[in-house]
């Protein structure tokens, strides 16, 4: 399983880019906003993700993904240059200013607002459950197994810094971040499907889940027993 889900690391790469594009006077500062949300959310989710559990944090945090980069989509449909805004046309006041309409005005904060949000949604679950897969992988081949993910994951990430500035020019801003929300989108489904629940297993209990299919209903078997045994305990 990777964690490079289209856009996050277009977001930390190309922020700048996109937060000049939009219109803010301070592009590199404003995308420092980003950077210190990754990070803040980051370390917050290695606070929760034996708490929770892998599995779970990533089916509630997906959709938060999904929402913001629909959100992004909307927003980038209203979007207006500053440059735009000294073009005289029929909607100027008498001294020449172009009237803005408040949606293309709110309309980068709007975006910022939501990109943030992607960040922190991404960082606490495929910023860091997708780095825990060699428990996943038998000892016998566990070295080969990480290698195979983290090359997976390297090479998506190259793909999508490459692709990016193309799909903004291609598709425009909003086709391009709706395109992305439902790629996330199909991530949550196979994340449902295949993925299985690791919190308080062992490594030799989490390597046995594979055996038969994708262990995810045997997964939550022995979370659930895991969790009754806890509160007996208790």
């Amino acid at each position: 399983m990777t964690n490079h889900i289209p856009s996050q690391n277009s977001l930390m790469y190309f922020s700048a880019t996109i937060f000049s594009l939009i219109g803010f006077s301070s592009p590199t500062l404003t995308s420092l906003s980003v950077a210190v949300t990754n990070f803040a959310f980051t370390v917050l989710s290695l606070l929760l993700i034996d708490l929770l559990g892998r599995r779970r944090i990533l089916l509630v945090s997906i959709p938060v993904m999904v929402f913001a980069l629909l959100g992004c989509g909307v927003a980038f449909n209203y979007i207006i240059l500053p440059s735009d805004t000294n073009t005289p046309n029929p909607s100027t006041s008498p001294d020449g200013i172009a009237k803005v309409p408040w949606s293309k005005r709110t309309s980068p904060l709007f975006v910022l607002a939501n990109i943030i949000l992607y960040v922190a949604s991404y960082a606490l679950g495929l910023g860091n459950v997708p780095w825990q897969q060699s428990e996943l992988f038998p000892l016998n081949v566990r070295s080969l197994g990480s290698s195979l993910s983290t090359a997976t994951n390297w090479g998506s990430n190259f793909i999508i810094g490459v692709t990016f500035l193309p799909m903004l020019d291609i598709l425009s801003p909003s086709w391009t971040f709706v395109v992305y929300a439902v790629i996330c989108l199909v991530g949550w489904f196979l994340v449902w499907y295949i993925y299985p629940e690791t919190r308080g297993l062992s490594l030799e209990q989490t390597g046995e889940l594979l055996k038969d299919g994708w262990g995810v209903e045997k997964s939550l078997r022995r979370r659930t027993n895991h969790e009754r045994h806890t509160r007996t305990r208790t």
